[in-house]
């Protein structure tokens, strides 16, 4: 069974349900993630294992293409089946895991380590991921914020590097990053994007690819917003977001081309998901996102150090 723990605001009130996917079949490349995702009305924004791709799940961190020293092909921490060409996509047994090593409570922020495992088992990344919860106000709204910081660490014998069906080949697919699987209700959503100081909507294909601090969804009943700091690896991330049929928003920052971490070496992210209830107006994301901007995330110093090396 998967170990879950609530992710809470000051006041007590439940922002998600963090999972470490321990029960996830191999096939869909187990991992820890967010599930419940809750505006602060309790509204789910967020699906689990739904029909069409079954590997995916709530919010989390999921990259699809990882180059790594000693595999035939790339792994795959996405789930599912690997882009490979002209084969299309391809059903191989590149199923990797992010395992959780061990976890703490540092305040009201829920510590994790995590292994990044190949498919038979080798490590080949160390993660240190802290996730916390805190209350955005902004023009009347109020938005549930989970701000995520991560740092992984090269355990392997050489370079890895990232990438995702777009570097491998297939156009507008460069998935991989930080990802939310919407709730269903999200079908046939509006995107919303920045605008000279303001937001605006634009068209799904406008949005894909394309590269912005932040980027957003809004449907009847509640509206999402996911920020990408400039000081994250690779700049403004680019974005993969589809807003019918299967809903879904991830800064991804290996959309475009590969990101190379060579061994020993670090890279620190950093990511926020504002949630909402009802249909905000454009206006209002682009006031969350001053306010958030204003408010540093109250996520307690996790103590972040470089994981030490696996022995062998």
């Amino acid at each position: 069974m998967s170990a879950t723990e609530p992710l809470s605001v000051r006041d007590g009130r439940l922002a998600g349900v963090l999972r470490d996917g321990r029960d996830k079949p191999a096939l869909h490349a187990p991992r820890p993630f967010l599930h419940p995702v809750l505006t602060p009305g309790g509204r789910s924004v967020s699906d689990i294992a739904p029909a069409d791709h079954p590997w995916h799940g709530g919010l989390g961190i999921a990259v699809s293409t990882i180059d790594v020293p000693g595999q035939e092909v790339p792994v795959n921490l996405w789930g599912g089946p690997t882009y490979r060409g002209a084969q299309g996509y391809v059903q191989l047994p590149n199923n990797g895991s992010q395992r959780v090593l061990a976890r703490r409570d540092a305040g009201r922020t829920a510590v994790q380590r995590i292994d990044w495992s190949a498919a038979d088992g080798s490590v080949f990344l160390q993660e240190e991921r802290a996730c916390g919860a805190d209350v955005v106000r902004a023009a009347d709204i109020e938005w549930f914020r989970i701000t995520v910081r991560s740092r992984w660490v090269n355990a392997g014998d050489g370079p890895l590097a990232f990438g995702s069906p777009t570097t491998a080949g297939r156009p507008n697919a460069g998935y991989g990053g930080f990802f939310l699987r919407l709730a269903p209700s999200f079908d046939g959503s509006a995107i919303i994007a920045p605008s000279d100081g303001d937001a605006r909507r634009i068209g799904e294909g406008d949005a894909m690819g394309g590269a912005r601090p932040w980027l957003g969804l809004r449907s009847g009943g509640a509206s999402v917003l996911m920020t990408a700091p400039t000081g994250n690896p690779g700049g403004v991330s680019p974005w993969f977001v589809r807003s019918t049929g299967t809903p879904m928003l991830c800064a991804a920052p290996f959309f475009h081309e590969k990101l190379q971490l060579d061994r020993d070496a670090v890279l620190d992210w950093e990511w926020s998901l504002l949630v909402a209830d009802g249909a905000v107006k454009e206006g209002g994301f682009a006031a969350a996102v001053r306010a958030a901007s204003a408010l540093t995330p109250q996520l307690t110093a996790s103590g972040m150090g470089r994981p030490p090396r696996p022995t062998t």
